[in-house]
């Protein structure tokens, strides 16, 4: 109710003082379209993972008198902008100042939920001028699941808990955390189709509860297929998680050849926190992503911190061939996504990069990306990079190239009401479609936000046309395809 009062708030100067209103302040998407009218899509891919953003372009009012200020709300908790900016249980908040006519721009998501289904939000923006003039947009917001229904299988994970000898993981609810972080990973990695590993085959390295200083090999208790994962506590002098693939065990195999990943590994949590000893945040809900900021002086979120070591001991270690410590993970797919190489540091991280579609920190830089702190994710990138490894992907939602899946349009009577929805799929799932050659029968149009062709026919006769469809990435070039529509007389 706080958040709603405040956006009402928002529209009531608009309401009480219309003669010092500001005229026609724009928010606009990339491809020109007035948010305000069409509203915007935010996707939630499959999966729990940092979901593309969608730029908005901020235009002042005409006839503002510089600057402007604007106040920008948000009144669902799972909505977020680009730094600067505010996250909290009303809602977002972001502040900026236009000191120039030119158009600024904007980048909202939301964080994905687990439990997916479409939402109904809501933006209000607030402008003021230097002569206190004001004028106030709303833009309705839609977060819509996007889902590929793929059912191949999962990357098979087995997680031990065998040599956890604190008791940390004796506590169900570090061990659901755990798991849930495997499945997370697993989700969107494919079944190899690897070697069955028999009982006392693999070798792990495992570290003394007192840290990092000792460890000592144990072997498997029984057969797995797959990757297994130890978890387990420790209370070291370095007050820090760790995560590795064994160098002790052998490579992933398939029919005898070697892969170039490890196929065991451990996963280490001190009991008393990480970076401190204050402990570990209660688990908290997607709505609460926002109270994970995961700073050295706060009680930190088990799931980010296990979430994170289990991507050093699945793919970021040098433990992996293909992988480089301090060097270049040579791949033209992560290459061809960053538009430059990705470079790790001497601690098996992504060196201070972003990931392009998310603006969320790629994996060790979670705490510079572009949005506020909270709950540490997989992004595409990190996808990318596990896949650059060795590891394979499944046909999930983020990896799904832009397509037409329309292949062909009903015919049309005259004067009879057509409805013809064109389908679509891939890249950033909040589209554009376009008559870039060739005309619809007169009496018809194509909806530029949802792809449907509606209305009714004038004119008998057939009618070619090329349809263009543009995911929602800036400069993004668009794909085409030929239709053709028969007007009947009868």
């Amino acid at each position: 109710m706080r958040r709603a009062c405040h956006l009402l708030v928002l529209l009531t100067p608009l309401l009480l003082c219309p003669s010092v209103c500001l005229s026609s302040p724009v928010i606009s998407d990339l491809f020109g379209r007035d948010a305000s009218v069409g509203g915007l899509t935010l996707p939630d891919w499959e999966g729990y993972m940092a979901n593309p953003t969608i730029e908005l372009v901020i235009t002042p009012p005409a006839g503002a008198e510089m600057p402007v200020k604007v106040t920008i709300l948000g009144n669902d908790p799972r909505l977020c902008f680009d730094l600067p900016s505010e996250a909290g249980s009303e809602g977002p908040k972001k502040e900026l100042t236009l000191s120039s006519p030119d158009p600024q721009s904007v980048f909202v998501a939301a964080f994905p939920a687990r439990q997916k289904h479409l939402a109904q939000a809501m933006l209000a923006a607030s402008f003021v001028d230097a002569r206190g003039r004001r004028g106030v947009i709303r833009v309705p917001v839609r977060i819509v699941p996007i889902e590929s229904h793929d059912a191949s299988p999962t990357y098979p994970i087995t997680v031990d808990f065998s040599q956890d000898r604190t008791g940390f993981f004796n506590n169900p609810v570090h061990r659901s955390t755990f798991e849930q972080a495997v499945r997370d990973w697993a989700y969107y990695l494919a079944d190899m189709h690897t070697d069955p590993v028999a009982a006392g085959a693999e070798k792990t390295s495992i570290f003394e509860p007192e840290g990092f200083a000792r460890s000592h090999i144990v072997t498997n208790a029984r057969p797995y297929t797959g990757y297994l994962m130890y978890a387990y506590g420790i209370h070291g002098q370095e007050k820090r998680a760790g995560g590795e693939p064994s160098g002790a065990g052998k490579w992933q195999t398939v029919d005898g050849k070697p892969l170039d990943v490890r196929r065991s590994g451990g996963v280490e949590v001190d009991i008393r926190g990480n970076y401190n000893t204050i402990g570990w945040m209660p688990p908290i809900p997607d709505q609460q992503w926002w109270r994970a900021t995961n700073l050295g002086d706060v009680q930190m979120d088990l799931y980010s911190i296990v979430h994170h070591e289990m991507g050093h001991a699945l793919f970021f270690n040098p433990s992996n061939r293909r992988f480089p410590r301090n060097g270049v993970l040579k791949d033209d797919a992560v290459r061809e996504y960053l538009g430059s190489e990705a470079r790790t540091d001497v601690h098996d991280h992504l060196d201070g990069i972003i990931d392009p579609w998310s603006l969320h920190g790629g994996f060790g830089n979670e705490y510079h990306g572009k949005f506020p702190y909270g709950r540490w994710l997989i992004t595409r990138l990190d996808l990318l990079c596990a896949r650059a490894v060795g590891y394979k992907l499944r046909r999930t939602a983020p990896f799904i190239p832009l397509s037409i899946r329309t292949g062909k349009l009903a015919d049309a009577v005259h004067w009879k009401p057509y409805d013809a929805p064109l389908a679509a799929e891939g890249g950033i799932p909040f589209y554009d479609w376009t008559i870039s050659q060739g005309e619809l029968p007169p009496g018809m149009a194509l909806n530029r936000i949802t792809g449907a062709i509606t209305g009714t026919p004038r004119k008998v006769g057939r009618f070619a046309f090329t349809v263009m469809l543009r995911d929602y990435q800036r400069n993004a070039q668009g794909i085409s395809r030929g239709f053709v529509i028969n007007v009947s007389g009868r």
